[in-house]
């Protein structure tokens, strides 16, 4: 199956395993995540232009105030193993699936969906391979483009990875994202992506991400907003997740997250299929 990469965080749908957030918060981070995320898209004002008579903090500095928000890089290191659920939603309501994640370190994942009709339908990367397999069985494979992303997208350290990348740009602007004061940084995360992310100035997470991927064929621009972030075994999450791309709207609110839980690699394995292609 051919596709273009997906983005944001390199995530599009279930990439908020990568954006999780480690804590040891305080309570004006608990506060600054209470928007709706809904209000948060529609009042998010483009990057101002910072105030003169401020100096704007270095990306440096605006990474370890989030880092102390996390509890550190090392929060990280406690998990192999996490199961995530939720339910996707379309902007207009007009469809909802139940959503299952589990993923294993260092770089498998299990995707399940559920349609309201109870059809089920199952994406998963073994760290060397992704594929779909549909309702009725068939197995698609990724090539190309898409199976570096979901192979990039399935490591269970992108959000060091993300730091890291984070760590090479520049502090551009402060902006107003709903009602949150934000830091604009931006940075490249690779050579044909250009990535904006607006930190919150009290709490220090993520509150809103902008990609633009560069094509021959024009650029593409995805928006995502995280709000609700809640902690769970000492790491912060944000249980709500807004993408925006044109002709693609929807939100994913996530229900339950458990950490360290047994995943038998047998979910990892490519069944066989008369369908296979």
């Amino acid at each position: 199956m051919r596709g273009r990469p997906s983005l944001c965080f390199f995530m599009l749908i279930f990439v908020f395993i990568g954006i999780a957030f480690a804590s040891a918060g305080t309570a004006s981070a608990q506060s600054a995540s209470q928007s709706d995320p809904v209000t948060t898209a529609s009042t998010a004002a483009p990057a101002a232009a910072p105030d003169s008579s401020k100096t704007l903090p270095t990306v440096a500095e605006i990474l370890q105030k989030y880092e102390t928000a996390e509890g550190g890089r090392d929060a990280w290191t406690h998990f192999s193993t996490r199961y995530m659920k939720g339910i996707y939603q379309t902007e207009d309501a007009s469809f909802f699936a139940a959503i299952e994640r589990s993923d294993k370190a260092p770089n498998k994942t299990f995707t399940k969906i559920t349609m309201p009709n109870g059809v089920v339908v199952r994406e998963v990367c073994d760290g060397k391979s992704a594929w779909i397999e549909d309702a009725r069985g068939g197995i698609h494979d990724f090539v190309g483009a898409a199976l570096e992303s979901h192979l990039r997208e399935a490591r269970f350290d992108s959000g060091v990875i993300l730091l890291l990348a984070i760590s090479a740009g520049k502090t551009v602007a402060t902006a107003q994202v709903g009602a949150h004061s934000t830091y604009v940084v931006d940075f490249a995360p690779q050579k044909d992506i250009s990535s904006k992310v607006y930190f919150d100035t009290e709490s220090g997470f993520p509150v809103r991400v902008d990609d633009i991927l560069h094509r021959a064929d024009g650029d593409f621009a995805v928006q995502t907003f995280l709000d609700d972030y809640r902690p769970v075994d000492g790491v912060y999450f944000p249980f709500r997740i807004r993408h925006v791309e044109k002709g693609n709207v929807f939100t994913v609110r996530v229900t339950q997250i458990k950490d360290n839980p047994p995943i038998d690699d047998s979910i990892f394995q490519k069944p066989d299929a008369v369908n296979s292609r």
